[in-house]
């Protein structure tokens, strides 16, 4: 039976509790990115238990309500990533019991058959005293869904990347086993794993998931924009414009304007943007 508006806007997404380990930093840093030269001590303060310094886009795995679209009646296997915006309040703090809260945002039906956008926002809080850790919206594409009706005000447009020549490039190549080492991190999405399952969605082969070529662009910012160590981000956002595959070289072309960070990435072998709009913010 298809999904209405009023029904996935007031399906009660789930509040779910997590302690994050060092453990678990060090497997989400390794699996964006970090790690990637280890002889380097910038590197190593990300992955090493000693005096560990979380990687800023970790709040995203945080607490995360899973597949709740596929129980609320959305063809979860027509489901992908648009657009995700992260604001970090604080570092994700490690043995602390945190909280995760969500609610739907806004619709925009784009028709029958053209499916629809789904937005909802996410909180992470310290269960004890509801510290905010970090904030972020999440914007799905919903490629089997649309007819549902609109609802809700979506977010405000992304900024585009400036016209000119960007300031600074890095190209990181991402492993073959990328997907599979991201998935521990708690997205079992089997889009990512199992190459039938990724025919049935229209895709050659497993994808990346969406957050994990986020991640290494969190990555890539903080390593070309600060020598001596990585640069801490305070907010970042992006579209998802076309999928990564894992094995492939990401080109992150990086603008900065005092504060501001704009990036984008592309894939030169394919000729593809696979984030677009992307907006970062240093702290």
């Amino acid at each position: 039976m298809p999904i209405s508006a009023r029904s996935l806007m007031s399906f009660p997404i789930p509040d779910v509790r997590r302690t994050v380990s060092t453990r678990d930093a060090i497997l989400y840093a390794l699996s964006t990115g970090y790690g990637s030269e280890p002889l380097d001590a910038m590197h190593l303060r990300r992955v090493e238990e000693r005096d560990l310094t979380v990687a800023p886009t970790l709040a995203n795995v945080v607490a995360d309500a899973g597949s709740w679209m596929g129980d609320a009646g959305v063809n979860w296997q027509q489901l992908v990533h648009a657009e995700h915006r992260l604001t970090i309040h604080a570092p994700v703090p490690l043995d602390t019991p945190l909280i995760s809260r969500s609610q739907m945002r806004s619709i925009v039906d784009r028709g029958p058959d053209k499916g629809m956008f789904a937005t909802f926002d996410r909180t992470i809080s310290a269960a004890d005293d509801d510290k905010i850790i970090a904030t972020m919206s999440q914007t799905n594409a919903c490629r089997g869904d649309g007819g549902c009706g609109s609802a809700g005000t979506p977010p405000e447009p992304l900024h585009p990347v400036p016209s000119r020549p960007c300031d600074t490039m890095l190209a990181v190549t991402v492993p073959e086993n990328a997907a599979l080492l991201y998935r521990l991190n708690g997205d079992l999405n089997l889009l990512h794993v199992d190459p039938v399952y990724a025919a049935q969605a229209g895709f050659p082969r497993p994808i990346l998931h969406g957050l994990c070529t986020f991640g290494y662009a969190g990555y890539a910012i903080g390593r070309a924009l600060k020598k001596q160590d990585f640069a801490d981000i305070g907010f970042m956002a992006a579209r998802f414009t076309a999928v990564v595959f894992p094995g492939d070289t990401i080109e992150f072309e990086i603008w900065q304007e005092g504060e501001d960070v704009y990036f984008r990435a592309r894939i030169p072998t394919r000729q593809t943007t696979a984030l677009d709009h992307g907006n970062a913010r240093l702290v």
